[in-house]
């Protein structure tokens, strides 16, 4: 983790020419840190994908990390994170913040299947009969739904459940383990925390 190979989508709707360049790339990954000492630490490897309106650029950033531990025997761990000259960041409350950035899209996402089932609840008068989630999606998508939805925002599958006339779609969220309280949880078309 001391380089990390990042991936980023660019809208090129911000950038002044046709392509992007690894310039334009390495200036637009530095202005997310908003340091003068950044540029120098991003090496831009490719521009993997391009379309008119994305692009995806392969990239080498320098970070600096600093690590603790207990005591002289204790395992290193990495407490907090810095690019270029910025202040340290929490490891701690760097995953807490893209936890919360998962659960939200979760959430969404979530909400869509919700919407989803509904529509097909109006036109054929019940819940689809669908065991699990990619039988539930294979008769959503395209119909009834426009976005294909099968995982929550850390890559496990949704869990989609019926009982009677009500349904639940399930993410067991960050810590992946069902029944805990970051789990994220739709009942019938209504969010419950």
């Amino acid at each position: 983790m001391l380089h990390s190979l990042l991936l980023i989508a660019f809208a090129l709707s911000a950038c002044t020419s046709a392509r992007l360049s690894n310039d334009e790339a390495r200036k637009r990954i530095a202005a997310i840190g908003r340091s003068s000492l950044i540029p120098d630490a991003i090496q831009i490897q490719r521009i993997v994908s391009q379309t008119e309106t994305q692009a995806i650029a392969e990239s080498t950033v320098a970070l600096a990390f600093q690590f603790t531990r207990d005591n002289a025997n204790a395992e290193w761990k990495i407490a907090a994170v810095r690019l270029g000259d910025r202040d340290w960041i929490d490891m701690d409350e760097l995953r807490a913040a893209i936890d919360e950035g998962r659960r939200r899209s979760t959430a969404a996402s979530m909400q869509k299947l919700a919407d989803g089932i509904a529509n097909y609840r109006t036109r054929n008068g019940s819940l689809p009969g669908a065991r699990d989630i990619i039988t539930l999606t294979n008769v959503l998508h395209p119909a009834y739904m426009t976005d294909l939805v099968r995982e929550d925002g850390w890559g496990q599958p949704i869990a989609y459940e019926v009982t009677g006339a009500a349904f639940r779609l399930v993410s067991n969220g960050a810590d992946g383990r069902p029944g805990t309280p970051d789990d994220v949880v739709i009942q019938s078309g209504s969010a419950a925390p």
